[in-house]
């Protein structure tokens, strides 16, 4: 993507903050090379044109120059962290719910490690043989579960509200959750107490050892340090433990077909944006050996960048936007990222005891 001269209608400015220009995170080399320049186009919270570039010498993406970690807090609106609604249902939807709640509890014991009783290892072979097809059948789909880990400890990095911590409780996980946002801890907290704590990662201090998995669920991106918070999370996991992250693929097809356009660049509040090699790069850096790389299905990303693009270019709607994405964008987006180029990047590692 060429550097461009971006001319836009003034909007009122509601934060604008002191910038900072850096080095690569990874490997410390000073020269880079700018890509392209763009808004804030999803909150509008600032009027400044920002830069993303990439590193001559690891190729790694990230803005530059950037918010300071004074100053990120006044890029994010106070509606970035929405309170969940309940979801109400019907007694058919949830009878369907029970079902699938057993079938996924008993694919989690059989296939994922999770804690089975011990009146159900006795026919555990059978279940096993009965449940392959629809193991399969998920995992194809991309809904396959986060593999049980140790004592089933996991802390959620930037966990928000709770949302992932309240599926992965209901799933028999021992959850802990930290974020910055103090709207977002006190939501969280209604539901799960002191477990979850406000701050950075680093302020925690938590105990060598502490936890079996770490999730980052599009994390990562928005954090100052991460090859410093990789660290610190490879000295709190125990040994044989796996850090899982899960952020927007810069190196994806989406982001090469919309360009500047793509919805998941998020700028400002996404510093740092990852490609396969250079997120694969940070985590051996830090210690850990690479498990499993993945791309997510979804089309989700994919529509929303083909509304920015023909709202910002073209001044009018996506036409037929629900056949469109049905016909032709999910079919198309559930392919590429099976072939491993699809807008989400999934990774697992893990903490070895040679490493480190």
């Amino acid at each position: 993507y060429a550097p461009q001269a971006l001319r836009r209608a003034p909007r009122k400015e509601i934060a604008k903050g002191t910038m900072e220009t850096i080095s690569c995170d990874v490997c410390g080399e000073a020269s880079n090379t700018a890509l392209f320049c763009q808004y804030d186009l999803t909150h509008h919270v600032t009027d400044d044109l920002f830069t993303v570039v990439r590193c001559q010498g690891c190729r790694l993406l990230f803005l530059n120059p950037r918010p300071t970690r004074e100053e990120i807090g006044g890029y994010y609106p106070s509606t970035y962290y929405p309170e969940a609604a309940p979801r109400q249902a019907g007694d058919l939807r949830r009878t369907a719910k029970r079902w699938s709640g057993k079938i996924r509890r008993w694919i989690a014991q059989d296939f994922y490690g999770y804690p089975a009783p011990e009146s159900a290892r006795r026919w555990q072979w059978a279940r096993r043989l009965l449940l392959w097809p629809e193991f399969l059948w998920r995992r194809w789909r991309g809904r396959g579960l986060l593999p049980w880990a140790g004592q089933g400890r996991v802390l959620d990095v930037g966990c928000g509200s709770g949302g992932n911590l309240a599926v992965l409780q209901a799933q028999g996980w021992n959850v802990s959750g930290v974020d910055a946002s103090a709207v977002a801890v006190a939501q969280a907290q209604a539901r799960f107490g002191e477990r979850v704590r406000q701050g950075d990662l680093a302020s925690m201090a938590y105990p060598e050892r502490t936890f079996d998995t770490v999730l980052f669920s599009h994390v990562l991106e928005h954090l100052h340090d991460p090859l410093s918070l990789l660290k610190e999370v490879w000295r709190i996991l125990d040994w044989e433990g796996r850090v899982v992250i899960l952020c927007p693929n810069a190196g994806s097809l989406e982001a090469r077909m919309f360009g500047r356009w793509w919805f998941p660049w998020e700028l400002p509040r996404h510093l740092f944006h990852y490609e396969r090699a250079t997120l694969t790069r940070l985590l051996e850096a830090a210690g850990f050996q690479i498990e499993s790389v993945s791309t997510g299905l979804g089309s989700l990303y994919f529509m929303a960048s083909l509304d920015r693009l023909c709202e910002e270019r073209f001044k009018r709607a996506v036409p037929w936007r629900r056949l469109i994405e049905k016909v032709l964008i999910r079919p198309f987006c559930f392919c590429v990222g099976h072939l491993g180029h699809g807008t989400e990047l999934k990774v697992y590692a893990r903490k070895g005891r040679s490493a480190g």
